[in-house]
């Protein structure tokens, strides 16, 4: 098994972590917008919508995990315990979730009365809780070592198989539930290519140690309500969509359409976030708290250059992505788009201070938090579905990241010593408001419209200074920005 890194190469790996994930989540991305493009095309928005119901509907009852995956890499972090021993136990503790996953999906399936065909479809689509079992429990080995490109490898195989699996489907002309299998069966994918690679790290087996699969479930337990809670409000809007408004009227597939794009790109955020938040674990297991201040704020303001930059592309170019993947059918779901890209933004930066709060000891605070979220969640959807459908439920789904970002940003507070600074993403706004007047003054081809925001951009970051020259130096130059970071003060504050 591979050795930890020493101190000294602790910037080249993360800097190496975070490139081969860009790399990797680049292609699952690509795969991903071809599997999007494939399904919308051909199932068209209500189909589509019933097929996104059903996944919302498996998401919202998934019980496999609950925190576990994240409580182990912050034990393997901080070397609490032997890898083998502690990895052998998560298996154990994940295999009997999945198992009890499965069992609540199909009952409450029942329960509810669905027709024979929805019961079907997400019996079908609740095998990717067992079957994501080594993938998603062995990540948790990858990111404590700071090799996730063995992830990034297993999410494209289970991107690929998804997308070739639905291609068969859709040239035999097959439905719902063969789709799910084939959903279903990129899990499994992913699960046999991290279980290839994961013995580098440790031995893949079952063990059972009652005492302590009771203490991974204690810690891991607060941490997956709170998950449990955000899932809730993630998909309440489909819920809602699907209960309110006209079935035959598209509202679920324009929002879920639209919802997908974004939900597309969260996991960017994690790329860079899963390299960070071991060193965060492991600052905070040395009572290194300067150095986890320094770190978050550094952290934070590469995700809001990158979650403004992407929201504002979305913003200004969603009729055009939505008309090259959806087709005309699903112009409607534009609006949708542009409201729900504003949460975008809210997303990337709220999943750094939630895993900033694991790394602290604090997961249980996560549990209020996901609450305000859903209760916001479900005063605005309950006010704007009624009377404005899909785009009422794109914007509840907006302003619910923001009081998920404003609670938890609070909170994390109280345990780093102050509010980090937002300077980085007040000049970064500025700047966007330029590109949105300039190219609302010169209505151009959106091919044009895009060559000109990238350079405004470009120019307007440089200006600005929202990236300095130093700081482009240090990330080309790992070495010196290790050397440098223990010289530099951290920035925390209003």
């Amino acid at each position: 098994m591979e050795e930890r890194q020493e101190p000294g190469a602790v910037a080249r790996s993360v800097a190496r972590n975070s490139l081969v994930q860009l790399v990797g989540r680049g292609m699952t991305m690509a795969v991903a917008v071809g599997t999007l493009t494939l399904l919308s095309r051909y199932l068209g928005p209500h189909d589509f919508g019933q097929y996104q119901f059903v996944i919302a509907f498996v998401l919202l009852v998934n019980l496999s995990d609950l925190g576990v995956s994240s409580i182990a890499v912050r034990h393997l972090s901080t070397m609490e315990r032997d890898p083998d021993d502690l990895m052998g136990n998560v298996i154990t503790v994940r295999t009997t979730l999945a198992g009890l996953a499965v069992a609540v999906a199909i009952t409450i399936a029942f329960v509810l009365g669905y027709s024979t065909e929805t019961k079907v479809a997400i019996g079908v689509a609740s095998l990717s809780f067992p079957f994501a079992i080594l993938s998603v429990s062995y990540t948790a080995a990858f990111a404590a070592n700071l090799r996730m490109e063995y992830a990034s490898l297993g999410n494209v195989a289970q991107g690929l198989t998804t997308l070739v699996g639905m291609g068969l489907v859709v040239l035999a002309g097959g439905g719902l539930v063969p789709l799910l299998a084939a959903f279903s069966a990129g899990f499994f994918a992913n699960s046999l290519v991290c279980l290839l690679f994961v013995r580098r790290f440790v031995r893949p087996q079952f063990r059972y140690d009652a005492a302590y699969c009771r203490k991974i479930l204690r810690d891991a337990i607060p941490l997956g309500l709170a998950v449990i809670v955000v899932t809730a409000y993630e998909r309440m809007g489909v819920l809602f969509l699907n209960a309110f408004t006209d079935s035959g009227d598209g509202a679920v597939g324009y929002y879920t359409f639209a919802y997908r794009l974004v939900d597309l790109a969260f996991p960017l955020s994690f790329m860079f976030v899963g390299s960070v938040y071991p060193l965060l674990s492991a600052h905070h297991g040395k009572d290194e708290m300067r150095e986890f201040r320094r770190l978050y704020q550094r952290s934070q303001d590469l995700l809001a250059v990158c979650a403004v930059s992407v929201s504002l592309g979305v913003m200004l170019f969603a009729h055009p992505m939505v008309q090259l993947i959806g087709g005309d059918q699903f112009l409607p779901a534009v609006r949708n788009l542009r409201i729900v890209s504003a949460a975008f933004a809210f997303i990337w930066v709220s999943s750094l201070v939630n895993y900033s709060l694991i790394a602290v000891g604090r997961q249980t605070m996560l549990i209020p938090i996901a609450f305000v979220g859903l209760a916001v969640n479900l005063g605005v959807n309950l006010t704007l579905i009624p009377a404005f459908g899909s785009e009422g439920a794109a914007a509840a789904t907006a302003s619910t990241e923001a009081a998920v970002l404003a609670c938890g940003l609070f909170v994390l507070s109280r345990y780093i010593g102050g509010l980090p600074s937002f300077s980085v993403a007040g000049k970064l706004l500025t700047v966007s408001g330029i590109i949105t007047g300039v190219l609302w003054a010169l209505p151009l081809h959106w091919i044009p419209e895009a060559a000109i925001a990238i350079v405004l951009l470009v120019v307007g970051v440089a200006v600005s200074r929202v990236v300095s020259a130093e700081e482009v130096r240090m990330l080309l130059r790992p070495r010196a920005a290790a050397r440098e970071v223990a010289t530099q003060p951290a920035v925390i504050g209003n």
